[in-house]
């Protein structure tokens, strides 16, 4: 006869489910049903306890589980989000160059001569990069947050690896999700401001809209370890909890937006109340200050959408009980 599962003992005779644990390779005693027995792991089941919990409020809950996960390991996510972001911003600093060599080449794509076309053309570059930057980083800190909220202890190398492995398709999910938010911003680059002003009432509301549909697609290539896949699976899960994830993502980008904006006024701050003068260099110190506020918020909007991940499993796939109950009665998978 086949051995009876575990989960199957929870219904059947009480002498299998009170079966006493098996020894301890490493003791020779009983695991026990907790913390003496296995350590953190707890239950003898040799896996890690998760640190995910249920919260009431998607949006809200989201946000503050990424600042916690930012707080206490700051160390990890901004280094290896670093790793990514600084060959990206020479990549970005190469293509403006670029641009300005080859002003002449941009006339038929931006649609301005001299040096103005150089202008919108490094523009549009350098927001194509920090785009694609933005969608590497999300990558690395899915990797991290995920392992992280399921109880493990991740350090830079782990979550760098998997997200270097997964490039190639990340390049494909980044052009098949933000192929309209480029196209939107090539018409931003060469629009007035006064139809910019008449536009914004409806493009604003669109744009939300078309974000909330893939901000989760990244964190499902990551935590599932799908590839192209991720796209439908993510835009599904997204329409589960439609508003709050459109909510989330009018919330993380406002507050990414007031970030970026103190980190970088912090030196014209201090010089407006004569704390400091920068003298020459003023130039550099806010341009610095730019890229600490970069450097601070992209992690930090990236660890809110692996979160939001995190969480809309948990509201609509009961994701922290299946965690709970393998945990207790063991898994086949």
């Amino acid at each position: 006869m086949a051995p009876m599962s575990q989960w199957a003992g929870i219904e059947s005779d009480a002498a299998v489910a009170r079966r006493p644990p098996a020894p301890s390779p490493a003791t020779g005693q009983g695991s026990g049903n907790g913390a003496a027995g296995n350590g953190a792991t707890g239950n003898g089941s040799g896996r890690p306890r998760p640190r995910l919990k249920r919260a009431e409020r998607l949006i809200t809950g989201s946000i503050d589980g990424a600042a916690h996960v930012l707080q206490r390991r700051g160390r990890h996510v901004l280094v290896g989000s670093a790793l990514l972001m600084i060959p990206m911003t020479a990549l970005t600093l190469w293509l403006s160059v670029l641009a300005y060599d080859d002003f002449d080449r941009f006339d038929s794509l931006f649609g301005d001569r001299g040096w103005i076309g150089a202008e919108a053309g490094g523009a549009f570059f350098a927001l194509a990069v920090q785009s694609l930057t933005a969608h590497l980083v999300g990558a690395y800190c899915a990797a991290y947050q995920v392992k992280y909220q399921l109880g493990g202890d991740p350090g830079i190398r782990e979550p760098m690896v998997a997200t270097l492995r997964r490039v190639p398709l990340l390049l494909i999910t980044w052009a098949l999700t933000h192929w309209w938010a480029l196209l939107v911003a090539l018409g931003v680059i060469n629009a007035e401001l006064a139809d910019l002003a008449g536009v914004a009432f409806f493009l604003i509301p669109l744009l939300t809209m078309l974000s909330a549909l893939v901000v989760l697609v990244v964190p499902v290539m990551m935590g599932e370890r799908v590839g192209v896949r991720a796209i439908p699976r993510g835009i599904a899960l997204a329409r589960r909890r439609f508003g709050p994830v459109m909510g989330f993502v009018l919330a993380n980008g406002l507050i990414g937006g007031f970030l970026v904006t103190f980190i970088a006024l912090l030196p014209a701050a201090a010089e407006g109340t004569g704390l400091l003068t920068f003298g020459s260099v003023r130039w550099l110190v806010q341009g610095v200050a730019a890229q600490v506020a970069a450097l601070v918020v992209v992690p930090f909007t990236a660890l809110a959408a692996a979160e939001m991940y995190l969480q809309v499993r948990v509201h609509a796939e009961g994701l922290d009980i299946v965690l709970a109950a393998d945990r207790a009665f063991g898994s086949p998978g």
